[in-house]
């Protein structure tokens, strides 16, 4: 019998109302299951958008917390940071995603147009954001115990309180004792998430992703989904159980957390977003934040430099924890002699 033929029915059930969706280790993982009894896994990005719970709010929000937020009168407006760097031949535009949005929100405007329309070529975090298989098999492949477990890495206390939430949601403890923490905290974040109306399908990366495709731009990713997942699979029993504990108290307390962030997303307010999703885990997770940000980084500024030293011009979309603070792309840009400004 092979694992998924070994899931629960209550486990598919549970699975049939996530309505999640994805992109942006930063690892926020989407599961769907739908009327063909297959299961969506997509990478998102979370506190990569943030703590090790803290990606869920957002990578991060990859890994991106999230009840009911208050409904809008009418569609707010967004105007996210974004920045243009250039270099001895070429030029990069770089756009910090937020891998969560409510439905209303227009932030597609003139700057993103142009930078879209004048790129030879597109970068994302992943760009297998479709492939449903891979997704599911690697989802199966790292989230799961083979044996339904999860009771024996908690206390009595973190299974009453998992409990209580995953009821706040319409799920039950019985469906997840195969899953391993980190991947019951990134549902549970999600799930809250899309309950409280923000739509993984309307997120920054995926939507740039599909008019990149349309417009017939060549897409390309910094990393691939096997590895985004194995970041949050190789965290240790005991920081999961941490994960999951952050996370299980910020569902309790609602979505002020998620809340901040998206509005500081959304006016382009790099000292929130930097507080939020860089300082606070650098300072709280120090071995998350060098996992997570700064050796991803790292990887990441040899390619974008090499893009600015030939012809042509690209756009780079990644999390927000990516662009900002010390160990960010701009900020290490800037440091190896590259112009950078921000786009207002």
């Amino acid at each position: 019998m092979t694992v998924r033929d070994d899931l629960t029915d209550k486990m598919r059930g549970t699975l049939h109302r996530l309505e999640l969706a994805a992109k942006k280790w930063k690892p926020v993982f989407c599961i769907k299951h739908a009327t063909t009894k297959e299961f969506r896994v997509c990478c998102v990005s979370i506190k990569t958008q943030h703590t090790l719970a803290g990606l869920l709010l957002g990578c991060a929000a990859l890994l991106f917390s999230i009840l009911s937020l208050p409904a809008h009168a009418e569609a707010p407006t967004a105007h996210p940071a974004m920045w243009v760097a250039t270099g001895p031949k070429g030029t990069v535009y770089m756009l910090g995603s937020f891998h969560l949005l409510k439905p209303a929100v227009v932030w597609e405007d003139s700057r993103i147009d142009a930078a879209m329309s004048a790129s030879d070529h597109i970068w994302f975090e992943v760009t297998d954001f479709d492939d449903t298989a891979l997704a599911q098999s690697m989802f199966f492949k790292y989230g799961l115990y083979a044996a339904p477990e999860l009771s024996q890495h908690l206390s009595e206390t973190q299974i009453k309180d998992l409990g209580a939430a995953l009821i706040r949601h319409g799920m039950s403890i019985d469906a997840v004792q195969r899953f391993k923490p980190w991947a019951i905290a990134l549902v549970l974040t999600q799930k809250s998430a899309t309950d409280a109306g923000f739509d993984p399908q309307g997120g920054v990366d995926i939507t740039l992703y599909h008019k990149a495709r349309t417009a017939g731009k060549p897409v390309a990713g910094f990393e691939t989904l096997e590895q985004q997942i194995k970041l949050l699979a190789e965290v240790d029993d005991k920081d999961g159980v941490s994960f999951l504990d952050e996370t299980l108290k910020d569902d309790a307390g609602g979505v002020s957390k998620l809340d901040v962030m998206a509005d500081a997303w959304a006016a382009g307010d790099n000292d929130t977003l930097t507080r939020e999703v860089v300082t606070e885990m650098k300072r709280e997770e120090p071995d998350l934040y060098r996992r997570m940000l700064y050796e991803r980084n790292m990887a990441w500024l040899p390619q974008v430099e090499a893009m600015l030293k030939a012809p042509g011009t690209s756009f780079v979309i990644v999390g927000d924890g990516h662009l900002l603070g010390e160990d960010g792309l701009v900020a290490r840009l800037k440091a190896d002699g590259m112009s950078v400004r921000e786009v207002r």
